[in-house]
């Protein structure tokens, strides 16, 4: 097969596989449809202080920073809960309901919500990643999403305090409002050596304007410009 027909033959497939919106705007086209293009405004976030361990409480807020600031610094995946915090966000929904998938503009691979009906992976042979592993299921028209198996890397802090871990647990609960002019996420964290209760948050996306694109930017770890600008003090 030429190069240009197995090309068409790709992009044919993909269509197939996933529900998708006109470019830009978030027009779901039932309960269950979260699919389109989703931005922040300045009212999307009700973030709570998180109620920390005090092993958690007692870490040095300045050694979180250096952190997250050295790996975006060496262009490292960004993972969650910090794609969620990109605007816009892209979710893909899947026609016959076996996924779901979250694109943004960050360095990072799609979230791959899987709805099929599998459970978690098997943690000794899943290799841990910045996005987790994902499963849901549809409670009415609230979609319920699972994820387990997160590792160090990328920014780990978590909105409202304490920080992603290994042993972290993140359900989180999709529900579109208000017509289908919003979409509520909340959030909810858990992790014993962290949070002394769960952590609870939600973020609310409102469509985004007609004509919105996918976006993609460049990581460039060789930049030294860049990397002084994340690693030194501001305004020097």
């Amino acid at each position: 097969m030429k190069k240009s027909a197995l090309l068409c033959a790709v992009a044919m497939l993909l269509t197939a596989a996933f529900a998708q919106t006109p470019r830009g705007g978030a027009t779901a086209t039932s309960p269950k449809s979260i699919s389109g293009f989703w931005e922040l405004h300045f009212d999307s976030q009700n973030v709570p202080p998180a109620a920390l361990t005090a092993q958690a409480a007692a870490e040095d807020p300045a050694v979180q920073y250096k952190h997250d600031m050295n790996e975006i610094r060496w262009c490292h995946f960004f993972g969650v809960p910090h794609v969620m915090q990109s605007s816009p966000i892209d979710i893909l929904q899947n026609v016959n309901g076996k996924e779901i998938v979250i694109t943004t503009s960050l360095r990072n691979p799609g979230r791959h919500i899987y709805t099929d009906g599998r459970g978690h992976v098997n943690p000794d042979t899943f290799d841990s990643a910045s996005n987790g592993h994902s499963i849901g299921h549809w409670e009415g028209d609230t979609l319920i999403v699972d994820t387990i198996g997160f590792s160090n890397e990328g920014p780990t802090q978590i909105p409202g305090g304490g920080r992603r871990t290994p042993d972290s647990h993140l359900v989180e609960r999709y529900r579109l409002m208000n017509g289908g002019n919003q979409l509520s996420v909340t959030f909810t964290w858990e992790d014993p050596k962290i949070f002394a209760k769960p952590h609870t948050y939600e973020f609310r996306y409102y469509p985004a304007p007609k004509g919105t694109e996918a976006r993609e930017f460049d990581c460039n770890a060789s930049d030294e410009a860049r990397a002084k600008y994340l690693l030194g003090a501001p305004g020097k």
